[in-house]
């Protein structure tokens, strides 16, 4: 199996680390900006379009910055080979307009969407379906401190701290808003607080309060990137209980009963990169179409722009 990159960053490594553990004899080529470019012993690099048309890629992975992904999109088309695409879809309603304008086969495209694969995601779709009681409030929370993100890398200089690049927590932790959705289905309408409130040395927003209103509740979403005790947790107050689902301790607890009702291993953000590989590639080899279309993901992005 042959597989195009495009974009080498960090989110690019989890998927090729997913993809050797799943077959290590994989062939990995990455399209590259420059004959500067870092090298990656598991990556065959080239250079020019040319080089990409004389392979056979059985899909191609866009993890370049969010900005790029339409230009990206549109180029790869041309191959007619199923794609993955890092979340966002793209950043601001000028690029869907731009590109819903074209008419592109993106039957079996996928978005990115890895917490939807998370263990505790997974036991709460599943919890949540076989045992009812009426919801009454949802509070998912994702707060961390952006210049830790990325190790010794200035965090002046990622892509994050760039609007122009698709930066802000409202994109880059998408992924909040989208395993909501994926629970419990898209809601009437939303509300969206988008801001900048810290001293970070940043043009993107680093705050983010979005409210999705549905029938019978509202689900708010607090996202930020200056809190520097990190905190992710999702909490669904019921008639019957309290459900609060902590990521980093990765447990789920009822906070009515105290009961602890599951929990995961340190590794699960890993797991969710893996397991969501190897649900791409089943879909592909069986030839099904994958969840969170390209037009999916363009009606979530609405959701928080």
């Amino acid at each position: 199996m042959k597989i195009l990159i495009l974009g080498l960053g960090s989110i690019a490594q989890k998927h090729i680390n997913a993809l050797l553990e799943i077959d290590k004899n994989i062939e990995i080529f990455a399209l590259r900006s420059s004959n500067n470019s870092k090298n990656n012993n598991r990556v065959i690099n080239l250079y020019n379009w040319s080089g990409v048309k004389a392979h056979n890629f059985n899909f191609a992975i866009v993890s370049t910055p969010s900005f790029f992904h339409l230009e990206n999109i549109l180029k790869l088309d041309e191959l007619k080979i199923p794609l993955m695409i890092e979340k966002p879809i793209f950043i601001n309603n000028d690029q869907i307009n731009k590109f819903n304008k074209y008419n592109l086969s993106l039957n079996k495209n996928y978005v990115a969407c890895n917490m939807r694969f998370h263990p505790l995601i997974v036991f709460l779709k599943n919890y949540l379906n076989s045992n009812y009681s009426k919801i009454n409030e949802v509070n998912s929370y994702c707060g961390s401190f952006l210049p830790e993100w990325r190790g010794n890398k200035d965090y002046k200089n990622i892509y994050s701290s760039k609007k122009s690049l698709g930066g802000g927590v409202n994109l880059d932790l998408i992924h909040e808003p989208d395993y909501l959705i994926y629970l419990f289905d898209f809601p009437n309408s939303s509300y969206v607080f988008n801001n900048k409130f810290s001293e970070l040395n940043i043009d993107s927003y680093d705050s983010s309060n979005i409210v999705f209103k549905y029938d019978d509740f509202n689900a708010q979403i607090t996202l930020n990137y200056f809190r520097k005790d990190s905190k992710r947790t999702l909490e669904i107050v019921r008639e019957k209980d309290t459900i609060f689902v902590d990521f980093i301790k990765n447990k789920i607890v009822d906070l009515l009963s105290g009961e602890e009702l599951f929990s995961s291993s340190k590794n699960s953000l890993k797991q969710s990169y893996l397991d969501q590989m190897k649900y791409f590639l089943n879909c592909i080899k069986n030839d099904k179409t994958p969840i969170n279309s390209v037009q999916e993901a363009v009606s979530v992005l609405k959701l928080v722009i």
